[in-house]
């Protein structure tokens, strides 16, 4: 079979800015484009490890045609280690309900929630290294956590050993008065989440990150206001540690 359309390439990494795009676009790819190997490691409500696997990300862009083309799609495509199995994203603008600072750092998850159970993801990237964490919350509380530490080759920071068992959470509370759980994976980060779903209260998922060797760290904050709608986004400099 035969066809006329413009050969697919890759566009690895970050590489030039693009002429077309929203900053967004721009800062998403320039901080995370490009090879990511990892370790996922999935816990239960109680915070113990059920399993884990070696993951490969990669996110780049895919260009077909010339410089009069659409704006090139972004992919980010993860493999499992242990399975193979390929699970892909596609996009030519980060969805809307995607929050992405101006250091990189990001956030998915819905922009409305209610009393059903939903999922947030946070990611925080420092350099040749992230750390990132899916965190579902059901109505009675912590459902389940995916907790992900990855590097650049050659530049993945040691795993916890298996199995992770975290320990119990402290409570926190902020000047607004709202309640957090604050679970410690590695011992210099942290995982915020709601102490309570009550009906008209806002709600708070964070990731924070300050590792020694870093000159500063980095905290994401991903809110919804008391009606469940997702508020803009909230990046500023990690709490101390306890």
């Amino acid at each position: 079979m035969t066809t006329n359309a413009p050969p697919l390439t890759v566009r690895h990494g970050p590489g030039p800015a693009l002429p077309r795009g929203s900053q967004r676009r721009t800062t998403l790819l320039q901080h995370n484009a490009g090879l990511w190997q990892g370790t996922f490691i999935r816990l239960d409500g109680q915070g113990h490890e059920l399993d884990r696997f070696a993951s490969h990300l990669e996110v780049q862009e895919l260009i077909t045609g010339t410089e009069d083309q659409d704006l090139p799609e972004i992919e980010a495509a993860l493999t499992n280690g242990s399975t193979g199995a390929v699970r892909t994203m596609r996009f030519r603008e980060p969805p809307s309900e995607m929050q992405i600072s101006g250091d990189g750092h990001w956030s998915l998850g819905p922009s409305r929630i209610g009393p059903w159970t939903w999922v947030s993801e946070l990611c925080v990237v420092l350099g040749d290294r992230r750390r990132r964490v899916v965190i579902e919350l059901a109505a009675e509380g912590l459902s389940s956590l995916v907790y992900v530490i990855e590097g650049r080759p050659g530049r993945q920071d040691p795993v916890p050993p298996a199995p992770l068992r975290l320990p119990p959470p402290t409570t926190v509370w902020q000047a607004s008065g709202l309640s957090l759980l604050r679970w410690q994976p590695e011992a210099d980060v942290l995982i915020d989440i709601p102490l309570q779903r009550q009906p008209d209260q806002p709600q708070l998922v964070a990731l924070q990150w300050q590792p020694a060797w870093a000159s500063h760290g980095a905290r994401i904050e991903r809110r919804h206001d008391r009606y469940g709608l997702l508020e803009s986004i909230n990046c500023r400099a990690p709490e101390p540690q306890p």
